[in-house]
């Protein structure tokens, strides 16, 4: 191999392509979050080194070297506006990674390297936290050392040896690693806190709904939360996960209301259900729940005028809600004249037909039941279709929805339904969220994916309150229109093959099952769980000084554990009997002036002492046959047959040389 320079420290070029795939992988996990043009100065970075390295020339001039780092990093920094935070701290890192490798002469520079791998690492394991990219970080930890093994001034050792080896170091940490894991006293709060992400959980609901908005969603297979039930389960026609309420509306999009008026109190008129609700991130501050919900673990969140259970920050990490909610209420308390005036309110001159169609329909059902009852048998009896692929609207989208195209999504239905409802004076407004979800069976629970988001409404009745109506399920089965069936098909999988697929739908919710055991055994290891531990070992009121002292006692026992081992490793390695029988045989003879020589096998050693003295050659002829027999002529390894070995050793225990006789010593001589 040719040097990549001439240096008493000099990196070979198989070294550099190594460390140069350890660096790769470890920027693979960040590629979704780095800039484009960043990936590609680095994989040039990458590439041109090898190259010359393959050539045997230096790296590239100097000037060149620092006009490439001072254009790519103020690049970086009037894009990003700062090298602070997560992302751009790892974008910063990976940039510096692809201008050290530039450079790169000896293998004091791929030591640097190998540590930038580590913190790329570490970056990844801030940003998320997936138990599959654990794994491949460990993966590509255990790769990057022993790169590092092979990395040393003598001969570099094979891979298979350098990956046993460092693998056997890894494990004998585990017991160190354990200990501190358990023990190490946990806080309340975590020891750092990163500047939320403002590029990150950008996926799910928004505080807006257009046209075509959810049908995006649709689309998604990202999880949006996890739900486990304690005890009875709703059915599918209840399971509606409340979030951002819709009351404002300019003749296309609607939005959210900025009201501080507390949530009204509500009796509840049906079952009660409980349960866990599992996160997913995202960029808002809203946590998600089954209507109606009416208690929750998180203590500073709170129920808004519509609502929605809400917290002071936005959802940056993943988060487990315990709750308790009523599917079936009743408002306690009439409507406001604020709140009436609110959500019966619309634009002027935007949709007319809609609202001729409402004038019409009241004056046919003066009651408000009967109204809703007409709206939902116009969209089950007429040619109303419900598709993923919408034609698009024109400036007035509810009248080009309900007389001219005819198809839509669940924003659309919603939106046209609420401006119905107001149009006829009864308060109306828009309920976007989530309905249904798949089970998991291997793990008890429900797992809820952005493909789940779906928008309702809610019509407001006298004397029994907010009354939730899905227009969209008034749509009949047989007007779904295929690319909708196929995407929701196989309960909700990535692709409509994948739902003839039986065995690999089973294998994504074990997956999956897997993936929260992950989260809730491990990441969700904090200072209540390790106070359970201690409780169950038998330690009460395990405080700060306890829970130290059986760490204290852990990591001695561990270290204990680990010293043993390296001196097991260091403890010469003890023969096995047949060679130490073979032994005595050498040194007696090695006594008569007769010594085996190092490279000499047993046959060569017998033909050398018969060549030597004749007298001894029947007897050493013997035992070093009987020897090559035992040893390769039978599968006894690491033992023999008792019976021979015994025999063996007593015929070496016989035998005696004597030094070579003077007289005959004197004719060899003549």
């Amino acid at each position: 191999m040719k040097l990549a320079a001439p240096s008493a420290d000099g990196a070979t070029y198989l070294e550099l392509r190594s460390m140069c795939l350890c660096l790769s992988l470890a920027l693979a996990v960040h590629l979704s979050a780095l800039p484009v043009w960043l990936t590609a100065v680095v994989a040039a970075s990458i590439g041109m080194r090898l190259v010359l390295a393959a050539r045997g020339y230096a790296p590239p001039p100097r000037a060149l070297r620092l006009g490439i780092a001072a254009a790519a990093i103020l690049l970086l920094f009037v894009q990003l506006r700062t090298f602070n935070g997560l992302s751009a701290g790892t974008a910063l890192l990976s940039l510096v990674a692809g201008l050290k490798l530039l450079e790169t002469r000896s293998r004091r520079d791929l030591f640097v390297l190998a540590l930038i791998v580590y913190f790329l690492s570490l970056a990844a394991l801030l940003r998320s936290e997936s138990f599959w990219l654990f794994a491949y970080l460990i993966g590509v930890a255990w790769l990057t050392a022993a790169t590092l093994l092979r990395l040393t001034p003598a001969a570099p050792p094979p891979w298979p040896p350098s990956l046993r080896y460092t693998g056997r170091l890894a494990a004998q940490a585990l017991p160190v690693a354990l200990v501190l894991w358990l023990f190490f006293p946990r806080f309340d709060a975590p020891l750092w806190n990163l500047p939320p992400d403002p590029r990150g959980a950008q996926s799910g609901l928004s505080d807006t709904m257009s046209p075509g908005d959810i049908v995006e969603l649709a689309l998604s297979d990202e999880v949006a939360f996890r739900v486990r039930f304690s005890g009875a389960t709703p059915p599918a026609s209840e399971r509606y996960w409340r979030g951002p309420v819709l009351h404002d509306f300019d003749g296309r999009t609607w939005r959210t209301s900025r009201s501080a008026a507390a949530a009204p109190p509500l009796e509840p008129s049906g079952p009660e259900y409980a349960y866990t609700l599992s996160l997913e991130p995202h960029p808002f501050n809203w946590l998600f729940a089954l209507d109606w919900p009416h208690r929750w673990s998180v203590p500073e969140a709170h129920l808004t005028g519509d609502y929605t259970l809400v917290q002071p920050e936005p959802v940056s990490r993943p988060i487990d809600v315990t709750l308790r909610s009523s599917t079936r209420v009743q408002s306690l308390e009439p409507l406001s004249t604020a709140a009436r005036r609110r959500d019966t309110a619309l634009p002027p001159g935007r949709n007319p037909r809609t609202l001729a169609l409402s004038a019409e329909l009241r004056r046919a059902h003066p009651k408000d039941l009967q109204l809703i009852a007409a709206v939902l048998d116009l969209f089950r009896n007429e040619q109303f279709f419900y598709t993923l692929e919408p034609p698009p609207l024109g400036e007035n989208p509810v009248d080009d929805f309900l007389f001219d195209t005819r198809r839509g999504f669940c924003g659309h239905y919603a939106s046209a339904f609420a401006i119905l409802m107001r149009a006829a004076g009864i308060p109306a407004r828009i309920v976007t969220g989530y309905q249904g979800g798949t089970y998991n069976r291997y793990a008890g629970y429900w797992i809820v994916r952005q493909s789940n988001a779906h928008a309702w409404d809610e019509v407001w009745i006298a004397g029994r309150g907010w009354l939730r109506v899905d227009p969209t399920a008034a749509v009949a089965p047989s007007r779904v229109e295929a690319s909708l069936a196929e995407a929701l098909a196989g309960e909700r999988l990535v692709g409509g093959w994948q739902a003839h697929v039986s065995w690999l739908a089973d294998w994504r919710l074990r997956l999956d099952a897997l993936g929260q055991l992950w989260r809730q055994r491990i990441l969700r290891f904090d200072q209540l769980a390790q106070i359970s531990l201690l409780e169950r070992m038998g330690i009460e009121r395990a405080d700060g000084e306890r829970i130290v002292l059986v760490m204290a006692i852990g990591l001695v026992l561990a270290f204990a554990w680990l010293m043993w081992q390296v001196r097991r490793e260091q403890r010469p390695q003890r023969k096995d009997a047949l060679a130490i029988v073979y032994g005595r045989l050498c040194g007696k003879l090695a006594a008569v002036g007769l010594p085996r020589r190092p490279h000499e096998g047993a046959e060569a050693f017998a033909a050398r002492v018969a060549s030597a003295r004749p007298d001894l050659a029947p007897a050493v002829t013997g035992l070093c046959g009987s020897y090559s027999r035992l040893r390769y002529g039978s599968t006894l390894h690491p033992g023999q047959p008792a019976e021979a070995l015994d025999v063996f050793a007593a015929r070496v225990r016989a035998f005696r040389p004597r030094r070579k006789p003077a007289t005959m010593a004197r004719e060899q001589g003549e």
